[in-house]
């Protein structure tokens, strides 16, 4: 019998958006790629702030491009380290509704993506200067709201340490 290599990570699907908001386009949309891929990456954002920047080794999140029949459909996947990364993550604390930051992120996303629309059918005059430049969305992270971050910071803090008192109770010594 061999011994199978146990896995150093395990990788969660979690969508393109929090579980509770609705699909704001269905795949083969004429602007679902580029709609799709700003929700992964708002969603990828949020969850980053959500479990407090994690070491990459511990937990990280990525956003992935699957092929399909009517283009690529993204999903955000959470890459789980073994011991220390399933004590970070919580599947119950992943949000369920956008919090005002993402929602700022995807307007801001959108908003541009109509500017850029209008520009190329010449609906706005050539001189015309989008506000906030042409560079990626702007970061808005500026705009949380203190007390939340304080809570999904004290939610990862009592993780940890209830999973330190756990290793102890257990006879486990560093």
């Amino acid at each position: 019998m061999t011994n199978a290599p146990v896995p150093t990570v395990r990788e969660v699907s979690l969508g393109t958006r929090p579980k509770s908001e609705p699909e704001f386009i269905q795949p083969g949309a004429p602007s679902y790629a580029d709609t799709a891929m700003l929700d992964a990456f708002t969603f990828k954002r949020f969850l980053d702030r959500t479990f407090w920047y994690p070491r990459r080794e511990v937990l990280r999140f990525e956003v992935r491009a699957m092929p399909s029949a009517t283009g690529s459909i993204y999903d955000v996947v959470a890459i789980v380290g073994q011991g220390e990364g399933e004590v970070w993550f919580s599947e119950v604390d992943v949000p369920v509704r956008w919090d005002y930051v993402a929602v700022s992120e995807i307007s801001a996303g959108l908003n541009r993506m109509q500017t850029a629309k209008s520009m190329n059918e010449g609906e706005l005059p050539a001189d015309f200067s989008p506000f906030g430049g042409e560079g990626p969305v702007l970061d808005h992270s500026r705009l949380e709201n203190p007390e939340e971050v304080a809570q999904r910071r004290w939610a990862v803090v009592t993780r940890l340490r209830e999973a330190r008192r756990s290793m102890r109770r257990s006879g486990y010594v560093e």
